[in-house]
């Protein structure tokens, strides 16, 4: 006979497995609405378990091939994390009906994991409208609202399992419900325990962090330290930079030469190291320019071999190659790479070096060299560059920036070889082709088909340019031979950008 609060214990014996799963998924969905659930396959076996656990698996790898995997509180994308979830799942089944006196685990482990699929459905959709609302991206608010209302609603589901499994006893019930959900929900906060757990078993642990020291056998530097002689790479900027710079050649009377400035701002990611020394070996290669290309980076592994990329180097080697070139007829391109700000500065960093920020107006003060060169690309790939564009644009600039001056560009990180717009604009287009112009609309579009694909707000890069400008590039173009097609390569990957440079210029 079926017990007084539904469960019935002979009606999986009656059922093909199918149905069986069906009325399990079915509870699955009363139970993610509050509702009891109605409970008839309630003695279903472990393979009906099992067949909602491939399900799950199912469901969060197809969800992660759409959204980061962050999304899910329940259903991480990490193979690890979904198996452990499972478990977790059945172990608190286990629990609920011990505390309740029944002999249902699998049966109650098999509607608690179709409700965990459901709640990851609504999840991936409550992502999704976050992800393509202008208003809600960039507000912390609407994931943490999430973030609190899924437990919350996963506790009371718990509760509405453990009220049906022992309806005598509220007791229990909620004491089997909260033990239940802290179960299940091990994957979320375990990560937060185990440093807790290593500081209390650890005495060592303790008193460094008591003292400010690390343990007796720690073998790794204090963090914060530097990589480099601080003071020593002050003192050997100006030489640094002097022999950078009387290495650069002369222009070619009659002919329009490109001369090219490559800066990498931020020392924290090598991303901006890798697109500086690949805008060095580009333009060496394939746009004639070896020998006039100055790079100006900050990054610990070259800090004694390359001149520094702050605003004093920028402005002394602008100048210095202003009377290099014939300001009146040859090209500059400036190419700045590193990170931005919403109040429109570029990052200068080289930790512990005190370098200040490069605002528009300063770099349009660096521009203004004596003598005056006339035309110029300038290239701002950094978050919200779009911010530089009026300060300098002119009828002889070409201004190109990576993103509008309201939104952020994408593909810095400790984990990228170059930004997005680096591998659209340099090592896409301008292998393709060699117009600035049409290289830039080619690299647009690759960027907005990227940000697509990963479900980013559109970084959408921006160009200001006159026909003045445009006129000078056509005929630098049209005397140029251009070279064949340069791969990208992160820095000391295989290629040195001095060395490719030198035996393209012989």
């Amino acid at each position: 006979m079926p017990s007084s609060n539904g469960i019935g214990h002979g009606a999986f014996s009656d059922q093909s497995f199918p149905r069986t799963l069906t009325q399990i998924l079915l509870d699955g969905l009363r139970l993610l609405a509050l509702r009891a659930p109605r409970g008839r396959a309630i003695t279903a076996g472990p393979g009906v378990f099992f067949a909602l656990a491939v399900l799950y698996l199912a469901v969060v790898a197809g969800f992660a091939a759409f959204v980061p995997a962050t999304a899910f509180l329940f259903g991480s994308s990490d193979l690890p994390d979904t198996l452990a979830d499972i478990l977790l799942v059945l172990a608190a089944a286990w629990l609920l009906v011990r505390l309740a006196g029944r002999d249902v685990v699998w049966g109650t482990a098999a509607i608690l994991l179709a409700t965990t699929i459901f709640l990851t459905a609504i999840l991936y959709g409550l992502w999704q409208c976050v992800l393509f609302s202008p208003d809600l991206v960039e507000e912390a608010w609407p994931l943490g609202l999430i973030a609190l209302l899924v437990p919350l609603w996963w506790l009371l589901a718990l509760l509405a399992l453990a009220h049906w499994l022992a309806p005598r006893s509220l007791a229990r019930s909620v004491g089997g419900a909260l033990l239940a959900w802290a179960i299940s929900t091990a994957v979320a906060w375990w990560p937060l325990l185990v440093p807790m757990l290593t500081l209390a078993t650890n005495p060592d642990e303790i008193a460094a962090i008591d003292h400010d020291t690390p343990p007796e056998d720690a073998d790794t530097e204090p963090a914060g330290t530097p990589l480099f002689d601080a003071e020593k790479a002050m003192y050997d900027q100006p030489a640094l930079l002097d022999a950078a710079l009387a290495a650069l050649k002369p222009q070619t009377p009659g002919k329009v030469d490109l001369y090219v400035v490559a800066f990498a701002g931020d020392a924290q990611e090598n991303v901006f190291r890798n697109e500086a020394e690949y805008a060095e070996r580009l333009f060496a290669q394939r746009f004639d320019a070896a020998g006039r290309v100055l790079v100006l980076e900050n990054n610990a592994a070259t800090v004694a071999t390359r001149p520094l990329a702050n605003w004093t180097n920028l402005q002394r080697g602008l100048d210095a190659i202003a009377k290099k070139m014939d300001p009146a007829e040859d090209v500059l391109l400036l190419y700045l790479t590193t990170h931005g700000s919403a109040e429109h500065e570029l990052l200068v960093d080289l930790d512990p070096l005190p370098l200040n920020q490069i605002a528009p107006e300063d770099l349009a003060d660096a521009l203004k060299t004596e003598p005056r060169i006339r035309w110029k690309v300038v290239v701002v790939n950094a978050c919200y560059s779009g911010g530089f564009l009026d300060v300098l644009r002119d009828d002889s600039t070409m201004v190109i920036t990576a993103a509008r001056a309201d939104r952020t560009s994408f593909g810095c990180g400790a984990d990228s070889d170059i930004t997005y717009f680096g591998k659209a604009f340099l090592a896409g287009a301008l292998n393709e082709t060699v117009s600035i112009r049409d290289a830039f609309e080619l690299a647009k579009q690759s960027v907005a088909q990227w940000e697509a694909a990963e479900h980013q707000e559109h970084s959408e890069p921006q160009i200001a340019t006159t026909p003045a400008i445009e006129a000078k590039l056509g005929a630098w173009q049209r005397t140029l031979k251009p070279g064949a097609a340069v791969p990208f390569a992160p820095a000391g990957a295989g290629s040195d950008s001095r060395r490719d440079a030198e035996n393209a210029e012989e």
